[in-house]
């Protein structure tokens, strides 16, 4: 049987398009990067920042039938995500459910009718009780784009919001829905911020999984996964990031779609998480394989620029590009640019990839490697 094409849109689309390949499908892909690593294992077009995302809706109509899907940053287009839906089948959530699911309103109200812990959330120019700690949020953000404290002053005109904070460990749970109930897949801890990968503030930067929250009874984030499914009409892969405080998982926002913490879950456990995402919508297909118990936990962590650079042609990433090895085996590095290009300050460098017995001992691993990074990037050659 010939393999099923798909085309994978959105600002980076190599983690989506590597668990295509390794569920037995020809991913083709459109993104902002167009990393050597990705361009090694399928056709992949690079796209100007001035023409993202807009230049989807010509992308999607070659020749080539297949059906498509979307990673991050394109929920917060619904209305784009609509009209590319009138071209080719999506696997994934269209334009209702994004506006279900990208409203904090909507979603807080889901959760309180539910008697499940919520964060509030305000307008701005709502009164607000003055002894609460709040962030100011873009509606549209993305990767913890736009977020920082509130001060209390005007946020002028820009598209936010405000949630209440809460102290705590930023977790991403990790679900399959069918637009009625939610299977739980696994839920990894989140690299944010952090300053030894010179990450911006409140930045996403990593994953570190699978780990469990005790005493978190599974059952507690089974039912969010439920609750969230139904009452948006959820379908296919999607996280739900959130912030664990005394033992409680506080939900923070839901990504309707391919979530960054899926791939350290597929390198511990082996799950096909593209495999059970397109057996909900190809009504003719059934998940080939199952999770297995995993006494390792899988961590990727994002090198962000600490200063200006031009990407060096040689380093311990190339080996990889030289001899690529399987896609069901991790790489210890991903998403890397090309050689001399110029990347400026606070950009995303590239992503690499540790295992561990424990979540601290795969940080420890992660931390090891972004101090050696450091030499190869800004040292090498001078």
């Amino acid at each position: 049987m010939p393999q099923q094409n798909l085309l994978i849109f959105g600002a980076s689309t190599r983690a989506a398009a590597f668990s295509a390949i390794r569920a037995g499908l020809r991913p083709k892909c459109a993104d902002l990067f167009a990393d050597a690593d990705l361009r090694a294992r399928c056709p992949v077009q690079r796209l100007a920042a001035d023409d993202y995302p807009r230049r989807f809706l010509d992308l999607i109509q070659r020749e080539v039938a297949a059906p498509w899907m979307y990673t991050g940053g394109l929920e917060n287009w619904s209305k784009l995500v609509a009209k590319m839906e009138q071209q080719r089948s999506l696997w994934g959530n269209g334009m209702p459910v994004l506006m279900r699911a990208r409203s904090p309103w909507f979603v807080a109200d889901i959760l309180r009718r539910a008697d499940l812990p919520y964060l509030e959330v305000q307008r701005p120019g709502e009164e607000r009780p003055c002894a609460r700690r709040w962030l100011v949020k873009l509606l549209e953000g993305t990767g913890g784009r736009g977020i920082d404290f509130w001060d209390g002053k005007q946020v002028g005109r820009r598209r936010v919001y405000l949630q209440r904070y809460v102290p705590g460990e930023p977790h991403a749970a990790v679900y399959l829905g069918d637009g009625r109930c939610a299977r739980f897949l696994g839920l990894a801890r989140q690299l944010v911020g952090e300053s030894w990968l010179h990450a911006p503030s409140f930045h996403y930067c990593g994953s570190v999984g699978p780990v469990a929250i005790a005493p978190l009874p599974q059952a507690a984030l089974e039912q969010l996964g439920n609750v969230l499914t139904e009452g948006c009409g959820l379908r296919g892969l999607f996280g739900v990031d959130g912030i664990v405080h005394a033992g409680t998982f506080w939900p923070v926002e839901i990504n309707p779609r391919y979530p960054a913490s899926v791939e350290v879950l597929e390198y511990a456990t082996g799950l096909a998480a593209l495999d059970l995402h397109r057996s909900v919508f190809e009504s003719d297909t059934r998940p080939a394989s199952k999770p297995r118990p995993s006494r390792e936990v899988v961590g990727k962590a994002i090198s962000f620029a600490r200063d200006g650079l031009t990407f060096p042609a040689d380093g311990p990433w190339s080996a990889n590009l030289r001899s690529p090895i399987p896609v069901e085996e991790m790489p210890r590095f991903a998403d890397v640019p090309q050689p001399g290009e110029t990347l400026q300050a606070g950009r995303p460098v590239l992503t690499y990839f540790a295992r561990g017995r424990s979540a601290e001992d795969c940080v420890g691993e992660l931390r090891q490697t972004a101090a050696e990074l450091q030499g190869w990037l800004y040292r090498r050659g001078r």
